[in-house]
C-alpha cells in the first residue's frame, strides 16, 4: 500500500469533485448507523484473477471495452478471393473440415505440466494450384478468427480474448505467404507433397515472420493440408501468462493448421462454423438457483457485478455470466488460488477468511462438470446479499485528479495531486475506495492528509512543469503546518520511526473498498485536504489518467480517531554469482542509478533504514545463496492504544513476510504471517478481536525475497527504491490511541 522517499515535492495538481448522495461531509450529522468494518476479502471467490489468463500487477494489460465474453460470433471471417489465372486449379478453404489449434505447455501450482489447446475452425482463404509446376501455385491471405478460439475451460478462453489476444478488439489473425520452399513437380491426382511455407503472421497488427512446416496431398479435387509452427508469445505482447499461485505457461505455442480446400463453383462454403465446447458432460448437476447461485451472490458479486473492483476483469451480472466461466471457476477454487487468502494459520485469528467450505467447493465443482447448466432463465440478475453490500463504504463524495499523462523516459513515476473534499468543520474520513483510471498504469497508491496551509503551498507546484501534479518520490513535501503538529509534543512522533507522517490510506493490488474497523476513522479538520500519490509504472505509451478517490464521512462524537503506523526494513538483495559481473550488480553502481532514477531518495531511503535498524549491508547479505535474502527491523509501538487491522507490502520478488508483537517473549503474538507472497494480493487483514498495546512494546517485522521468482529480470543489486524492479519491506498497523 505506502513506499517512501525523501525526495523534496515539485508541483501539485487540480482536482475536480463529484458529490454522490448523500452530498457531501456535512450532511453526515444524520446518517444511518456505520456499517460492519471492512478489513479483508471478507468472503469474496475473487473470480477476477482467474485461469489461464491474468497476470501479475505491473503486466496487467489494458482493460479492454468488449463484448461479454460468451458473445462470441460463430461466423467465417473474410479473405480476399483469387481468381484463377490460365493453368491453375482454383480452390477455397472449407471452414467445416479446417482449423487452427494452439498447444503450450501449462502448469497449475502443485501439479505437473500439461498441455492447453485450443481450436478455432473459422479460417478462410483460397489457393490457386498451378497445374504445371506446383511451385508457381499462389496462397491468398489466410485469415482465422482467433476470438473463436476454445478450449476445454472456458473462463481460460474469456481470459486469453480479453487480456492476451485482445481479440474482443483484434479479432483477425492473418498469413500473408511469400515462399512456397520444397514444393515441386506438377499436380496430379494422389499427389501428396512435404514442403515449407514461409510468410508474415500478423496478429494485434504486429506481424512477425513465420515457418510452417506442411504436409499437403490432392486427391479427387480436394486439397487436405496439415501445417505446423512453432512461435513466441511474447513476440505478440500475448504472453508468456504467469498469474502468481496458480497457473504458468511457456513462452513457445505450437500452432497447428489444418485445411481442406475444395472448387468453390462446385462446393458451397459455410459462412458460419462452430468451435463450442463439444465434451460430453456426465453426472447430476446441482440447481445453479438454489444451490450455486447463494454462493456467487454472497461470495463473487460483491467484487464482479457491475461498477465493483473486479468487474473490468469478468462481471457477473446475470446467470448466463456465470455459466460462460463455469470451467473456470472450478480451476481456480478447486486450486485453492481462489477465493485469495495470502495469510498463513500462524499468529492471531483475522477477520472475514473467505474461504469456501468443501461442501461448496463440491457444489461448484459437480456443476461445472455437469456443464454449468441454468435452470433459470439466462438473464437472471445476480447481484450481492444485503449482507455483503453493508461491507462496502458508502461513497459520500468522490474527487478525482485533473487528468495526467505521463512520460514515456519515466517508466517509474510518482505523482501527488490534491484531493479537496470542502470540509468546512470537523469530520471523520471512516471509509474509502480508490476509483482507478487506467488501471494497467498503476502500482500502488498512497494517500497523505494535509492541512489548509499545506493545501495552499500545493499551489505553487502545481503544474510546475507543465503536466498535472507534481513529482513526488518523497511524499507530498509541502510547506506549512502538518496535521502531526496538532498532536502533543511527546506524540509528535512514533517510538522508533514514524514511517511517512499523515499517512492516512492508501491502495494495492488486491485491496479491496476499506470501513475503518472499531468505530474508527482519521480526523479531519475545516480546509483539511488529501494528497493521493500515485505510483505510476508505464509498460506502454503512457494515456491519460483521471484516477481518483470516494469517501466516506461521519460526524464526530460516536466515532473515535485512528493512525495508521508503518514499520519498514532495509532491503539488500545481491546479484546472483552468475551475473556479479554485470555493472549494476556493484552495489555502489546500482544505488547511483537509484539516484539518477528517483532523486536523493535512491540513496537516502536504504542508508536511513540500515541507521534506523542497526544493520550493515554485510551483515543482511552473508548468508545470502544467490536466491532468497533476508532482513528485518525491530521497532516500537509509539503510544498506548488498540491495533485493528494489518497489511504487508513488497514487490514481485517477495517471498515471505511477517509482523510480530514482542517477539521472543512469552507473550508473543504473530500478527501477520504471510508464507508464499503474492504480489497480486496485497490485503487489508483486521483483528478477529483487536489488541490493546503500550507505548515501547517491541514490534518486529521481517520480509525475504526470492531472486528465482523473476528470471529474466536485469542484473541489479536490489535495495529498498520506489520503482516496481526495486523491493520494499514495508508494513502498516492500524492503531486507535488510548488518549482521546
Amino acid at each position: 500500500m505506502n513506499d517512501q522517499g525523501n525526495r523534496r515535492a515539485m508541483t501539485a495538481a487540480d482536482d475536480t469533485t463529484t458529490p454522490s448522495a448523500p452530498s457531501g461531509p456535512d450532511s453526515s450529522t444524520n446518517r444511518a448507523p456505520r456499517r460492519p468494518a471492512r478489513w479483508a476479502a471478507a468472503g469474496i471467490v475473487g473470480l477476477g484473477v482467474l485461469a489461464a489468463g491474468y497476470i501479475g500487477w505491473t503486466q496487467v494489460k489494458p482493460t479492454i471495452e468488449a463484448r461479454k465474453y460468451a458473445n462470441v460470433t460463430d461466423k467465417v471471417p473474410t479473405a480476399p478471393k483469387l481468381t484463377a489465372r490460365s493453368g491453375e486449379k482454383l480452390l477455397r478453404i472449407d471452414p467445416t473440415r479446417s482449423s487452427l489449434t494452439y498447444s503450450i505447455d501449462e502448469r497449475f501450482v502443485g501439479r505437473s505440466t500439461s498441455k492447453a489447446e485450443g481450436t478455432t475452425k473459422a479460417v478462410a482463404g483460397d489457393i490457386a494450384l498451378n497445374e504445371a509446376d506446383l511451385s508457381a501455385s499462389r496462397v491468398g491471405r489466410i485469415v482465422v478468427d482467433i476470438e473463436q478460439f476454445r478450449s476445454d475451460n472456458n473462463l481460460r478462453d474469456a481470459r486469453i480474448r480479453k487480456d492476451f489476444l485482445e481479440s474482443h478488439t483484434y479479432p483477425l489473425a492473418t498469413f500473408d505467404t511469400t515462399a512456397l520452399d520444397g514444393l515441386t513437380g506438377k499436380l496430379t491426382d494422389g499427389t501428396s507433397k512435404r514442403f515449407e511455407l514461409k510468410g508474415n503472421v500478423t496478429i494485434k497488427d504486429e506481424a512477425a515472420p513465420a515457418t510452417w512446416d506442411v504436409t499437403a496431398s490432392y486427391r479427387n479435387g480436394t486439397l487436405t493440408a496439415k501445417a505446423t509452427t512453432t512461435a513466441k508469445l511474447s513476440r505478440f505482447d500475448a504472453g508468456p501468462i504467469s498469474v502468481a499461485g496458480l497457473v504458468s505457461t511457456s513462452d513457445d505455442v505450437k500452432l497447428t493448421l489444418q485445411l481442406t480446400a475444395v472448387d468453390p463453383a462446385t462446393n458451397t462454403i459455410a459462412s458460419e462454423v462452430t468451435s463450442r465446447d463439444e465434451r460430453v458432460r456426465t453426472g447430476v448437476s446441482p440447481s445453479f438457483a438454489k444451490d450455486v447461485q447463494p454462493i456467487i451472490e454472497n461470495s463473487c458479486a460483491v467484487c464482479h457485478n457491475s461498477g465493483q473492483m473486479a468487474a473490468d476483469a469478468v462481471r457477473i451480472d446475470t446467470a448466463g455470466d456465470v455459466a460462460a466461466i463455469s470451467d473456470g471457476i472450478k480451476t481456480v477454487t478447486q486450486t485453492g488460488y481462489m477465493p485469495p487468502w495470502p495469510a498463513g494459520d500462524k499468529g492471531v485469528a483475522l477477520l472475514h477468511d473467505p474461504r469456501l467450505s468443501k461442501a461448496q467447493l463440491a457444489t461448484l465443482a459437480a456443476w461445472s462438470d455437469a456443464g454449468g447448466k441454468l435452470d433459470v432463465p439466462a438473464s437472471t440478475k445476480v447481484t450481492m446479499t444485503k449482507q455483503v453490500a453493508e461491507l462496502l463504504p458508502r461513497k459520500d463524495k468522490t474527487v478525482r485528479i485533473k487528468a495526467y499523462t505521463g512520460l514515456e523516459t519515466n517508466r517509474n513515476d510518482y505523482r501527488c495531486f490534491v484531493l479537496d473534499p470542502k470540509l468546512t468543520k470537523e469530520t471523520y474520513l471512516t471509509g474509502y475506495t480508490f476509483e482507478p483510471g487506467v488501471l494497467r498504469q498503476i502500482h500502488h497508491v498512497q494517500v497523505f492528509q494535509i492541512t489548509a496551509s499545506q493545501k495552499e503551498a500545493a499551489k505553487e507546484v502545481d503544474g510546475a512543469d507543465g503536466r498535472s501534479g507534481w513529482e513526488c518520490y518523497a511524499g507530498p513535501n509541502l510547506r506549512g503546518e502538518r496535521v502531526s503538529s496538532r498532536l502533543p509534543a511527546d506524540r509528535k512522533r512514533d517510538v522508533g520511526f514514524a514511517g511517512q507522517s499523515d499517512l492516512v490510506a492508501g491502495w494495492v493490488p488486491g485491496q479491496t473498498p476499506v470501513i475503518f474497523p472499531e468505530n474508527s476513522g482519521i480526523q479531519m479538520m475545516p480546509g483539511d485536504a488529501l494528497v493521493i500519490q500515485i505510483h505510476y509504472h508505464f509498460s506502454k505509451k503512457p494515456v491519460p489518467d483521471r484516477s481518483g478517490l470516494s469517501m466516506q464521512f461521519d460526524a464526530p462524537g460516536s466515532v473515535r480517531r485512528m493512525r495508521v503506523v508503518n514499520p519498514l526494513a532495509p532491503v539488500e538483495i545481491p546479484c546472483a554469482p552468475k551475473d556479479a559481473g554485470a555493472p549494476l550488480c556493484d552495489r555502489e553502481k546500482a544505488i547511483a542509478d537509484n539516484v539518477r532514477l528517483y532523486g536523493p531518495s535512491g540513496a537516502s531511503n536504504e542508508a536511513g533504514l540500515l541507521g534506523l535498524c542497526g544493520h550493515t549491508p554485510d551483515e543482511l547479505t552473508a548468508g545470502f545463496d544467490g536466491k532468497v535474502a533476508r532482513s528485518d527491523c525491530l521497532l516500537s509501538v509509539p503510544e498506548d492504544g488498540t491495533i485493528t487491522g494489518v497489511l504487508g507490502h513488497m514487490h514481485t520478488i517477495g517471498k515471505t513476510f511477517r509482523l510480530t508483537l514482542n517477539p521472543g517473549e512469552p507473550d508473543q503474538k504473530i500478527l501477520l504471517d504471510i508464507p508464499e507472497w503474492n504480489f497480486n494480493w496485497q490485503m487489508n487483514y483486521g483483528l478477529a478481536k483487536p489488541l490493546h498495546v503500550k507505548a515501547g512494546q517491541k514490534m518486529l517485522i521481517e520480509c525475504s525475497w526470492d531472486r528465482s521468482k523473476d528470471p529474466g529480470r536485469s542484473p541489479k543489486y536490489i535495495v529498498f527504491a520506489e520503482g516496481t524492479e526495486d523491493e520494499m519491506c514495508f508494513g502498516t498497523y492500524s492503531l486507535i490511541p488510548d488518549d482521546q
